[in-house]
């Protein structure tokens, strides 16, 4: 009893902590991940199971990201299907290649893909909207400062495992010819042709695993915080890695000279084996047509040689005479 009479209650002081700590436990939770409980999905021109598939793959994929970088989405992604009926340039605002299958736009937190009811899509759909997610992520990450290019594809393409069957063997192309793409070069990628296109998606997924292999996640953590700080790209570059941008670009232009070369695939003693056995496979059809050919040839020469002189044979046959009478012994005699 309380000295006026009154009954304590240290159920309500109680229960008071508790829902402050509460709320204290709370709020530090939501400044960990600020934008975590804010992320979602709203999916259009899709049916009912595209868009299950849509909100599923995209749910894993943004915490994927958020995983390895700390950052989450601070917003609502919108997915559009396009179909037909529809123009894609008006809903993305801008040209877009006759190539391309989706687009991120950064400034609406959109994603717009073409309706793959529509439209003979060869990509998986769960990697055209990781890639696309993945756009939009790294717009989160650095700001709204427009890295290179080859940056932001890259980021996209690692999260979407988009290194194809057949791309490095476009890379080897590319260095045994002298054609490989400068990173800069790689900012005018819509403009390119699709073998250009692909090559530089290609040259983008490398350089960006270059990037990671050699500076790590926390590299690319300490650029984006500093162009989201305000932060130009030659200096955060440098900041964060330790090297200036140009010094990256000749190193990584080596890496492509040292490892997609002619001389390194057949370094690789499987790659060597199976070169061998076409080479040898070659030879051997190459072999069997010369001979054919010369057989041909021969069968084609008996042929005139037998339409030129069997006249000239019919003419010294006698009349009534067999051609083999004067090859006929003579008559035994008793």
């Amino acid at each position: 009893m309380a000295a006026d009479g009154h009954p304590r209650m240290p159920w309500l002081a109680a229960a008071l902590v508790a829902f402050i700590l509460l709320m204290i436990g709370s709020r530090s939770a939501a400044l960990d991940h600020p934008f975590e409980s804010h992320f979602a999905i709203v999916v259009s021109g899709a049916d009912s199971a595209l868009a299950r598939q849509t909100v599923a793959v995209l749910t894993k994929s943004h915490q994927e990201m958020a995983s390895a970088s700390g950052v989450w989405l601070p917003d609502t992604v919108r997915v559009i299907f396009v179909g037909r009926t529809q123009s894609f340039d008006s809903i993305v605002g801008g040209h877009f290649p006759d190539w391309g299958v989706a687009c991120a736009v950064a400034d609406e937190n959109l994603i717009a893909v073409r309706s793959p009811r529509d439209y003979p899509i060869t990509q998986a759909i769960p990697e055209v909207l990781s890639h696309e997610l993945a756009h939009l992520h790294f717009e989160a990450v650095v700001g709204h400062h427009r890295p290179p290019r080859w940056m932001n594809e890259g980021y996209a393409q690692q999260f979407a495992h988009e290194w194809k069957y057949g791309d490095d063997w476009v890379v080897a192309r590319a260095v045994f010819m002298d054609q490989a793409l400068a990173l800069e070069d790689i900012d005018g990628v819509n403009s390119f042709r699709d073998a250009k296109a692909r090559l530089a998606y290609a040259e983008s997924y490398l350089a960006m695993g270059y990037f990671l292999k050699t500076y790590g996640w926390e590299g690319l953590m300490l650029l984006g915080r500093s162009l989201r700080e305000g932060g130009g790209w030659n200096d955060g570059f440098k900041a964060a890695t330790g090297a200036d941008y140009v010094t990256f670009q000749k190193e990584f232009a080596k890496h492509l000279r040292d490892n997609y070369s002619w001389a390194a695939f057949l370094g690789d003693t499987v790659l060597f084996w199976i070169l061998l056995v076409l080479i040898f496979i070659v030879l051997y059809l190459m072999k069997r047509r010369r001979s054919a050919l010369k057989l041909a040839d021969w069968d084609r020469q008996e042929k005139i040689e037998d339409v030129l002189y069997s006249p000239f044979e019919r003419a010294h046959e006698q009349p009534g005479e067999s051609p083999t009478q004067e090859d006929e012994p003579p008559p035994a005699t008793r």
